[in-house]
């Protein structure tokens, strides 16, 4: 059934895409989507609305569309006259790791039929081709015929070349999705996430959610799971912690906060000194640090504005106090035994991508004081260190580490970069 003619028809439709980027958005949190864009910019605004990025590193370009006139379906007529396969086509063509995705009420049975088979078939160009489409009814070869040819492939022809644009068939409809599912199908899905993610009522998380899609200057900005957190504490809105959750991002709050609670500042407040500054302008320009200095000299200060600037700038970070938290046996068992599913450095790869991470090791000295088994404790550290180092050579290249408490470490640790040493100018 159409929507009422005039602005109502407007509210309606937009009401139905602003639900499906609230949608998406909540999969951020549930650490399923890595980001969504909403009118992305430039090649990524072709035939999109949404551009989500998943945590497998792939991007899917949705597009939304409600109501299709006054037709209770979509066929292959209204995907030309819209241009959709158009756009799917430039779109799937940029790199294998790009999916596109119809997001409607209605339905478009001989595509998603077509993407079913495109998943369950032998992989052989002429199996697909002779058996699941031509053995089929008349109106499905159609279909598929019309689909191939408005992609440029040409699959009728039974040589070399008919056989790779056939197998082009098979990659692109394996890529392209319908989601059908009811203006109805979509808010329940809303309530329900909101529900299992939030300490707040349904209410005030929807709203807040609304207003930030609709009224927040948010279009063409990569929304990440930093940003809806820093969001969601300025609208007061608490995230639940459920048990066995494996999620990053809860784990990070709780352990950040155990550093918190142990810090004591003076009466005053945080003292603002200018190794703070050294410390910030290190993280701005990608350099891994050491900080050092005697007990009483403002290390765990500057530590603490660090975790002040990261959240003002929405970097993840993780402050792991070495003295509780004891490194043991390897990074992976050990990023275990702080609730993540492996190492630390690949749990805060999944969350930041490109963007910038800090991960900070507290009381680095206290292992060799300490610890009986401290070379077990310190190998734990070099291996981390080595990861950072991998990662910032590679796919994540602005990951810092900082390591803080005492200059005798530095001979195991000075290929890091810098060291910030400290003099005393006050005690605690």
């Amino acid at each position: 059934m159409p929507f009422e003619l005039g602005g109502r028809a407007d509210k309606q439709g937009n009401r139905y895409e602003h639900n499906c980027a609230i949608y998406e958005m909540l999969k951020i949190i549930d650490e399923v989507n890595y980001s969504v864009v909403i009118e992305a910019l430039g090649d990524d605004e072709k035939g999109t609305d949404i551009l989500v990025a998943t945590m497998k590193n792939e991007k899917e370009h949705q597009q939304c569309k409600a109501r299709n006139a006054s037709k209770e379906y979509w066929d292959m007529s209204d995907l030309k006259a819209k241009r959709i396969l158009k756009t799917w086509d430039f779109q799937l063509n940029r790199d294998n790791n790009r999916k596109v995705a119809l997001v409607s009420p209605l339905t478009c049975s001989f595509l998603v039929d077509l993407h079913d088979r495109a998943l369950n078939t032998s992989g052989k160009a002429d199996d697909f081709y002779n058996i699941q489409i031509m053995e089929s009814s008349k109106e499905f070869q159609k279909f598929y015929l019309e689909f191939c040819l408005e992609m440029g492939l040409n699959v009728s022809e039974d040589s070399d070349y008919g056989r790779v644009d056939r197998l082009k068939s098979i990659d692109y409809l394996r890529r392209i999705f319908y989601k059908q599912i009811s203006e109805a199908g979509i808010q329940e899905n809303i309530d329900q996430s909101i529900r299992f993610l939030f300490r707040n009522d349904r209410d005030t998380v929807y709203n807040a959610m609304v207003s930030l899609v609709c009224m927040k200057d948010i279009l063409g900005v990569e929304i990440t799971q930093p940003f809806l957190l820093n969001y969601f504490k300025e609208q007061r809105i608490e995230m639940r912690l459920r048990d066995g959750d494996d999620r990053i991002f809860p784990r990070l709050i709780q352990i950040n906060q155990e550093y918190r609670n142990a810090f004591k500042p003076l009466k005053g407040g945080l003292v603002h000194r200018k190794e703070f500054d050294d410390c910030i302008n290190a993280i701005k320009f990608e350099k891994s640090f050491i900080i050092s200095g005697g007990a009483g000299y403002g290390k765990s200060g500057c530590t603490e504005a660090v975790m002040n600037y990261c959240a003002e700038e929405n970097i993840p970070n993780i402050v792991i106090k070495l003295d509780r938290r004891i490194p043991h046996r390897n990074c992976d068992t050990w990023g275990r035994e702080l609730g993540l599913s492996g190492s630390i450095v690949y749990a805060m790869h999944c969350i930041s991508r490109n963007e910038k991470a800090v991960i900070i090791l507290d009381q680095l000295d206290a292992l060799r004081w300490t610890q009986a088994n401290s070379i077990e404790a310190l190998s734990v550290c070099t291996e981390l260190i080595g990861q950072v180092r991998h990662f910032k050579k590679g796919s994540c290249p602005y990951m810092k580490l900082i390591s803080e408490r005492r200059i005798f470490m530095t001979q195991k640790l000075c290929f890091l970069g810098c060291i910030l040493s400290m003099e005393k100018e006050y005690s605690k």
